[in-house]
């Protein structure tokens, strides 16, 4: 077993096992929310694409190699990540629009520059006398990369808007036909952009172009396993709203300011 996640091969389960698992929670978020939200469902949906895109404030310094015929090929963590954002995104597009999708991307967007400036404030506390160890442990662990982290922050947000665009210009295209073309082309074009312009941005003049060119190559592997397997999850969403398993009886989703009870009360 230690082989099977060590070995020459082992990048091949450990990506397959990590998409699995990411697949596993936008799935189990998403029948919940529809069990317990109904109507607000999707806003569930968004306050867990906004918590996982917080996740890779975290995840984005550490680097992991993934070896494949005893060959050891470099990734960043938080790439592994977007194609489990790609896939929550286009499941609130297909279902529930793209105005929502897009209000999912920009959310993401503005948490995670501000709970990065807010963790960089927290890091850099005062910390008591005798714990300089404890404050060196926290810096550490929690570090915040500039270029990492701006780099990631614009590449996942272009990624993302461009996902939303593609999807919805395809489903309108295709008369709401053909979902297995906008996922794979929505997600093919907005995560190819994501891994070309953080890898340019967060690496370019510290790593060899072999290296980085060798870092999108892996990445695009990445967005094509994941690509196949999320075409399953919609598929399987798709059948479960089909047989009434799913989004039974919804209504558009609004939610606006009561002001007639505010006028009352006033």
């Amino acid at each position: 077993m230690l082989g099977f996640l060590n070995g020459p091969w082992s990048g091949i389960p450990n990506l397959v096992i990590t998409i699995v698992l990411g697949l596993l929670v936008v799935t189990i978020s998403a029948l919940a929310a529809d069990r317990v939200g109904k109507n607000y469902a999707p806003l569930i949906m968004v306050d867990l694409m906004v918590g996982l895109q917080i996740m890779v404030n975290f995840v984005s310094p550490k680097e992991c190699t993934l070896t494949v015929g005893g060959q050891e090929f470099f990734i960043i963590a938080g790439s592994l990540m977007y194609p489990i954002l790609a896939c929550g995104d286009d499941y609130l597009n297909e279902f529930y629009g793209p105005k929502v999708a897009r209000a999912s991307v920009n959310s993401q967007f503005i948490a995670r520059i501000l709970t990065t400036l807010y963790l960089i404030w927290l890091i850099f506390l005062p910390n008591p006398a005798g714990s300089e160890e404890n404050y060196k442990s926290f810096a550490t662990l929690m570090a915040v990369v500039p270029r990492i982290t701006i780099a990631s922050i614009i590449a996942g947000y272009v990624c993302g808007i461009l996902n939303v665009h593609v999807f919805d210009r395809i489903k309108k295209k295709t008369g709401g036909k053909a979902l297995w073309l906008r996922t794979f082309c929505s997600t093919a074009i907005g995560l190819f952009a994501d891994a070309f312009l953080f890898t340019v941005i967060a690496f370019a003049g510290v790593k060899s172009i072999a290296a980085m060119a060798q870092s999108i190559f892996i990445s695009l592997i990445i967005r094509v396993l994941s690509g196949s397997l999320e075409l399953a999850f919609l598929y399987g969403m798709r059948a479960l709203r089909d047989k009434g398993l799913l989004l039974k009886g919804a209504e558009p989703v609004t939610v606006v300011p009561n002001l007639g009870e505010a006028a009352a009360e006033a």
